[in-house]
């Protein structure tokens, strides 16, 4: 499963504030995006004490570089004082943005592991917190997949078809989600578009990826994709 990365505008310059005074203001406004941005300026404050560096998104490049000698400082003036209890709380507020239903937020909860510890799943596999934390997750992932949550769809898609210490291999259902992408996406978008065309059944990429599945496990897959997107178009996702 793919380690969460900070959004490249965590920080933003605008405030040399320490992150914890940062954090307890976005969560004051008991929002769940708000919550999630908590979540990340923890996030890139952490990678940031460890490494002392990070990229940034350039508006006239239209691409990343490497930061600044002042945006060197910025970071340093709002992450070097976090402690290790403001980055344990990032789980809460991840939480928080979950429960909210902010797009990616499920995802990026299963890649935490649990309790923020990934290699639980390998290493404790029985023990029955890690059993209970695996359901959660899971619940989770699937909400927001029957919601059509687009990220989610793509991210769980694979994840079922390739099987992990996460989750066992269901390529029939992982590959009902990728078709759901393509259908969702053709809806809103019209189908010439990118993502409706790579996800479409038929097409050159479902074709490799659904390889090693029979044509009635294909068309099992495309029954659930076109209810999910339904269910989406008519705004009857649970």
């Amino acid at each position: 499963m793919p380690t969460p990365e900070a959004p490249i505008t965590v920080f933003n310059g605008e405030s040399d504030e320490p992150v914890g005074v940062q954090v307890q203001r976005l969560i004051a406004a008991n929002d769940g995006q708000q919550a999630f941005a908590a979540y990340w300026l923890l996030v890139g404050c952490t990678a940031f004490n460890l490494q002392h560096e990070f990229n940034v998104y350039d508006e006239q490049l239209h691409a990343q570089r490497h930061v600044n000698a002042a945006e060197q400082r910025h970071a340093e003036k709002v992450c070097g004082s976090m402690t290790e209890r403001e980055r344990q709380a990032r789980l809460d507020y991840l939480a928080m943005a979950v429960k909210a239903g902010v797009p990616s937020a499920a995802w990026i909860f299963a890649t935490e592991g649990p309790f923020g510890d990934p290699n639980a799943l390998k290493t404790r596999p029985d023990d029955p917190l890690v059993q209970a934390w695996k359901a959660t997750a899971t619940a989770q992932l699937v909400r927001d997949a029957e919601r059509g949550e687009l990220g989610t769809l793509i991210a769980w898609g694979m994840e079922k078809m390739n099987g992990s210490d996460f989750t066992d291999k269901d390529p029939v259902g992982g590959y009902g989600y990728l078709l759901a992408f393509g259908l969702i996406q053709a809806d809103r978008e019209g189908s010439g578009d990118t993502g409706a065309q790579v996800y479409a059944e038929g097409g050159a990429m479902m074709n490799a990826i659904g390889a090693g599945l029979t044509q009635q496990q294909r068309a099992t897959a495309l029954v659930e994709a076109r209810r999910i997107a339904a269910a989406v178009k008519a705004g009857k996702a649970n």
